[in-house]
């Protein structure tokens, strides 16, 4: 997004950005964002005021696999703070019953952000959709496409600098780092680590999702 800013010409306003409202407050009020340029990464679901005037890129993964990233991230990965990663007793206690059993605690919180992301801005106009697998597996590809939407002032030497710093980082073998930010990256790892049963509970509770996102059951 640092590079999209200085490629666009547009200003930057993230999270953890001085004056930037947390995510979680504009979940319940998305008013408190009173901003323009080039705004993101969000992570939470809401609606900016005027949306509809806004591009926006959705960019979403299978919801199986960001259910066992988020297993891991709270489990090795994140550290606690008030400002940030701050879990409650009931999600700690979840935590430490395993993954299937945290990954179903949660899985209902995930359902609703991405109805709420099928129902308001999948397949409008001004919305551009992205998937993470393409990214990871087809970054050549999937690069073009996801900048599509940005007014770049040189769009074919942007591309070319971008896949220069980054293809590497899509370059993966399969290995994991539960420590690491980056544990695996590759599509597909709740068949690994998921009970079956687990994994059929979870394709019934995200069906409508699943389909609409043209992920396989």
């Amino acid at each position: 997004m640092r590079d999209i800013a200085i490629g666009t010409g547009l200003e930057l306003h993230a999270p953890k950005h001085p004056g930037f409202p947390r995510e979680k407050e504009l979940e319940r009020d998305p008013s408190k964002l009173q901003v323009t340029g080039l705004i993101g990464t969000l992570r939470y679901a809401f609606m900016p005021l005027d949306w509809q005037d806004s591009q926006i890129t959705l960019h979403l993964r299978d919801p199986r696999d960001v259910l066992v990233s988020l297993y891991f991230s709270h489990k090795y990965s994140h550290r606690r703070s008030n400002e940030g990663f701050n879990p409650s007793s009931d999600s700690l206690n979840e935590l430490d019953k395993g993954i299937d059993n945290y990954v179903m605690f949660r899985a209902p919180q995930y359902l609703e952000r991405y109805n709420f992301y099928i129902d308001n801005m999948l397949g409008k106009e001004n919305v551009t959709f992205s998937r993470y697998e393409d990214m990871v597996m087809d970054f050549e590809g999937w690069l073009p496409r996801f900048l599509e939407p940005y007014s770049l002032r040189n769009r074919k030497g942007f591309i070319a600098k971008q896949m220069k710093k980054r293809a590497a980082q899509f370059e993966l073998d399969g290995s994991e780092d539960v420590t690491a930010h980056k544990r695996k990256a590759l599509p597909g790892d709740h068949k690994e680590k998921l009970e079956p049963a687990t994994i059929e509970a979870l394709n019934k509770m995200f069906a409508g999702p699943l389909a609409s996102l043209q992920y396989e059951v």
